[in-house]
C-alpha cells in the first residue's frame, strides 16, 4: 500500500483502517472474540492484533516527543533496530498483553484518536518533506501512515485470515 500524497489522504486512511478494522471485530460474536486463532503465529488472538496497533501509536507518540524535546529519537525503539522487528513485535505485544478484550479496545480507541490529534496539529511540510525529520531519512507520513491506515489495513488482513 502506497503513502497518500496529503493531509487529507493520510487522514482518511487512518479513519476508514481504524473503522473498518473495528467493525470486523464488532462482527464477530461477542463468544467467540476471545478465541485464539487456529493458526496462530506472533499474533495468537484479536487483542494480540489490538495490543500490537495500540503499541505503535505509543511508539510513534514517542517519536514525536523525543523530537519535539530535541532528544535523540529511539527509531524503532530502544534499544532495536529495523533489523529485529520481529524481536520488538513480539517484546510489544508481551509488553501491552494485559487487559481485557473491552478495556483493550477501549485503549486502542484512545491511541487512535490522540495520534490523529497529534497528526493533525503538524503542518503539510512537517509531514511530507523529506528532509525534515533527519532522524527519519523520509517524509514523516510515511511512518505515520504505517502505524495508522496501513497498519489497520494489515491488521484485517491478519484477522480475516485468521479467522478463514
Amino acid at each position: 500500500m502506497s503513502v497518500p500524497a496529503n493531509r487529507v489522504q493520510l487522514e482518511a486512511s487512518a479513519v476508514r483502517g481504524f473503522h473498518r478494522f473495528d467493525e470486523a471485530v464488532e462482527s464477530i460474536p461477542e463468544g467467540e472474540r476471545e478465541a485464539p486463532f487456529p493458526r496462530a503465529g506472533r499474533d495468537r488472538d484479536i487483542r494480540d492484533l489490538i495490543d500490537h496497533l495500540h503499541a505503535w501509536h505509543v511508539l510513534l507518540l514517542g517519536w514525536l516527543d523525543e523530537e519535539r524535546a530535541g532528544e535523540p529519537v529511539a527509531y524503532p525503539a530502544e534499544g532495536y533496530t529495523w533489523a529485529a522487528l520481529d524481536e520488538l513485535n513480539v517484546a510489544l505485544r508481551d509488553r501491552y498483553r494485559g487487559l481485557a478484550l473491552a478495556e483493550a479496545r477501549e485503549r486502542l480507541r484512545g491511541s487512535h484518536v490522540t495520534v490523529l490529534a497529534r497528526v493533525d496539529a503538524l503542518t503539510d511540510e512537517q509531514l511530507f518533506d523529506p528532509t525534515a525529520h533527519e532522524w527519519l531519512g523520509g517524509p514523516l507520513a510515511e511512518p505515520v501512515h504505517e502505524c495508522l491506515g496501513g497498519h489497520y489495513a494489515w491488521a484485517l488482513e491478519t484477522l480475516d485470515a485468521a479467522r478463514a
